[in-house]
């Protein structure tokens, strides 16, 4: 079989496999649960919270944004176009899924090119840190040219690829690659994983060579798990529980790296987020919660979760008395074990 079917082949396996099994890290969890805030004063309306912010000096409603999650497959438009509508709705970026299959066959661009239904998005491209390797700068930058993307998103995931049927698991050279990427093409670029985070010691090769890092951390989906499935074997359920899980990825990320870093990686609920944001994460994303509204309510289901995450955030925030992201950011945190003897063992300070 061709590489651009196989490609097609498994971007719909991937949403009829995380839409009907239970793709969830088992045990581990993103430890965000472990993360404590001390509030600042009393308590104040939530009208009087303020969470918009900037990304590349265009207006975000809140620190939010939507990961990368499909295209390349004829039935993916429709997921892609509903989700690109309700992000522009509430000015909230958005990522497509991994451009692999458009470069395998330039007749699938047309499921990621989202911006003819909503002009105004700021939109994230996508491609595999493997694919870097035989890609040339100029196609790179041919390939994010074609759909007007603000930002690329280039994904590193050999635990995926390691289980991947068609996987690819030499990763030889690709660091490299990642940093003639972001200084040859003209979109900013971001490092992120695939659901089992980034290390201190990956953020710190990463420093000033990239501009962002998204965790991507353990406790929500695991790729693993996904690939898991698609293989029919039970060699990746050895591996379902590897990472390092999000509260942590973004603490050993912020050790390490001066530019943001973005929490995403099981943030379910508005005090993963406010959480996220206490320990350095300049915004949060979301996945599986939002293909998950797509497909029960289309675009208005996927309006109408942002909205109340949105609303949700506001309102923690009021509760604990910071008014704008800020203030949040400098707010004192506590940590309970065992995260606080693995910051303690790592050596890393929180802010």
């Amino acid at each position: 079989m061709p590489d651009d079917n196989i490609t097609q082949i498994r971007k719909l396996e991937h949403i009829q496999i995380i839409t009907k099994r239970n793709t969830q890290y088992r045990e581990k969890t993103t430890m965000l649960e472990l993360v404590g805030i001390k509030p600042n004063g009393g308590a104040i309306s939530k009208r009087d919270v303020d969470i918009e912010s900037e990304l590349l000096g265009l207006p975000v409603s809140a620190p939010l944004f939507i990961s990368g999650m499909t295209g390349g497959h004829p039935a993916t438009l429709g997921i892609n176009r509903n989700i690109a509508i309700a992000a522009a709705r509430l000015n909230i970026p958005m990522g497509v899924g991994s451009q692999r299959a458009m470069m395998e066959n330039k007749e699938l661009a047309y499921t990621y090119d989202v911006k003819k239904f909503a002009k105004e998005l700021i939109l994230i491209g996508n491609i595999g840190a493997t694919k870097l390797l035989v890609y040339n700068d100029g196609q790179i930058q041919r390939m994010v040219d074609s759909i007007g993307v603000d930002m690329l998103a280039v994904h590193t995931n050999p635990g995926q690829e390691s289980v991947q049927p068609e996987g690819d698991i030499d990763f030889r050279g690709v660091m490299g690659r990642i940093i003639e990427v972001a200084r040859g093409i003209r979109q900013p670029v971001i490092v992120k994983e695939v659901g089992n985070g980034i290390s201190r010691e990956v953020a710190a090769r990463l420093n000033g060579k990239v501009y962002c890092i998204d965790t991507q951390g353990a406790g929500g989906t695991t790729w693993i798990g996904v690939e898991t499935y698609r293989n029919k074997s039970k060699y990746g359920g050895a591996f379902w529980e590897w990472g390092i899980p999000t509260a942590l990825s973004v603490l050993e990320a912020r050790s390490s790296f001066n530019g943001p870093v973005w929490a995403s990686g099981g943030i379910r609920t508005p005090s993963d987020v406010v959480r996220s944001l206490a320990i350095g994460a300049e915004r949060c994303g979301m996945a599986k919660p939002i293909i998950s509204s797509e497909r029960s309510g289309g675009s208005d289901g996927v309006y109408s979760f942002i909205s109340r995450m949105i609303d949700g955030i506001k309102e923690e925030m009021a509760g604990l008395g910071f008014q704008s992201l800020k203030e949040l950011r400098q707010a004192k945190v506590t940590f309970k074990e065992p995260l606080r003897h693995i910051l303690k063992d790592r050596g890393i300070k929180a802010k």
